[in-house]
């Protein structure tokens, strides 16, 4: 009998201790898994509620104040006090160093409460935090930092738009959308993002360091890598537009000493072509891509080596069919071919004559120009011009053994190929 009644009395004192031991870790849809112990949080009105929340915060005690804040949302998410108290959560959170989920509470309060007065303070908030990530905040995966990521950063910057397409941060975020995709070096992007604060936010003073930006994305696009002459184009063109629209701009200095180094770039690219022709004895194209690099720059060193050979090679192209070209650029205009008889219609399908092919000089293929004839003689003005660096001087220089370079654009501005001619045999 007494050991019954000891068994009795340590029934009754498991069973008196078994509230006090139970797990306080409970999952709400929306929220996940919180911890509720480490004593009540709770109040018996909204305004108790977000009294209690505040004096808990104040005291340093973070972890029960978001308690305190959640349990307000949970049970009156309509109260007057709700916007504050979910604009409080994301802050905490915030200043724990947990900035995805911040951004997410900031976004709630956002979607939530859009009439309160936090929903500018919690864009303020969002748009921190996306800066946070531009400058190379990693994100976090189980809260372990994996690294930043670009793509999540413009993400953030997309949905403050979204929230307020013409708010105070639009315009910024729009912008640092495109400082993100330089970052990743995915320069059309950037411009693109670019463009649209030009598009969406023509009056912002931000709009003068997107005009800027998209000359220096184009200026990185070509040079990386191989030399783009298109991005180079494009880059001075968004230079000289930046100078005509904001002169007065602290960067006009900088945007013009960017379109002469581009400048020189391009004469450079024009100037190599045109060797590179010669090398081929090709002496239309050399002679065009020469003319091309004293239009570009008439004053700068290789155009007085350029002017120098375009008076050497004038002769030589002159001899050639076609001769200068009506604008004296080398480029020879379109010949007309007059039908002697009727002729059966040809199929745009149709393949080339067949026969032996022949060798042809570069043309414009857009204006319908002939090929030069390959046994035309070449003519010099003096020794040691173009046919005298082939050891033929005095005759006629010989026909090319295969086939020439594509066609030569025209004069005015010819873009570089995108991979060299293939060298041929002289």
């Amino acid at each position: 009998m007494p050991h019954f009644r000891k068994l009795l009395c340590a029934l009754v004192a498991l069973a008196l201790a078994v509230p006090m031991v139970r797990a306080e870790l409970v999952w709400r849809p929306g929220e996940g898994w919180s911890d509720e112990s480490g004593g009540d949080v709770s109040a018996s009105s909204s305004r108790d509620q977000l009294e209690l929340a505040h004096k808990l915060e104040a005291q340093g005690q973070r972890d029960d104040a978001l308690k305190a804040y959640k349990n307000l949302l949970r049970r009156w998410p309509l109260s007057f006090f709700a916007p504050e108290a979910q604009y409080r959560v994301g802050k905490i959170q915030e200043d724990e160093g947990d900035f995805a989920a911040a951004f997410q509470a900031f976004q709630k309060m956002v979607t939530k409460y859009p009439s309160s007065d936090y929903f500018e303070q919690a864009l303020g908030e969002q748009y921190r935090i996306a800066n946070l990530f531009l400058a190379g905040e990693p994100q976090r995966i189980w809260k372990i930092p994996v690294g930043p990521s670009m793509d999540r950063t413009v993400d953030m910057y997309e949905q403050i738009i979204k929230n307020a397409p013409y708010g105070t941060y639009a315009p910024q975020a729009q912008f640092k959308i495109g400082l993100a995709r330089e970052q990743q070096r995915r320069f059309s992007d950037a411009v693109d993002a670019y463009q649209k604060v030009l598009d969406n936010y023509p009056t912002n003073p931000v709009a003068s360091s997107a005009q800027y930006q998209i000359g220096y994305a184009w200026m990185r696009s070509c040079q990386s890598g191989d030399y783009d002459q298109g991005a180079a184009r494009k880059a001075i063109d968004a230079f000289q537009d930046f100078l005509v629209r904001y002169p007065s701009s602290d960067k006009a200095e900088q945007a013009q000493e960017n379109i002469q180094k581009l400048g020189s770039r391009q004469t450079q690219g024009a100037f190599d072509i045109a060797k590179f022709y010669e090398t081929q004895h090709d002496p239309r194209a050399a002679f065009i891509y020469y003319n091309e690099v004293i239009r570009e720059d008439p004053n700068g060193p290789q155009a007085q080596v350029a002017k120098k050979r375009v008076q050497e090679l004038r002769p030589v192209v002159e001899a050639l069919p076609g001769g200068l070209g009506p604008d004296g650029s080398g480029t020879p205009a379109p010949v007309q071919t007059v039908a002697s008889g009727p002729q059966s219609p040809v199929s745009s399908d149709a393949g080339p004559p067949e026969g032996p092919a022949t060798n042809s000089a570069p043309m414009d293929a857009a204006a319908g120009a002939l090929p030069a004839d390959p046994n035309a003689p070449v003519t010099t003005s003096s020794p040691g011009e173009t046919a005298a660096s082939t050891g033929q001087a005095d005759n006629p220089a010989p026909p090319a053994t295969n086939s020439a370079p594509a066609s030569v654009p025209v004069s005015g501005a010819p873009p570089a190929p995108a991979d060299p001619p293939p060298q041929t045999s002289p």
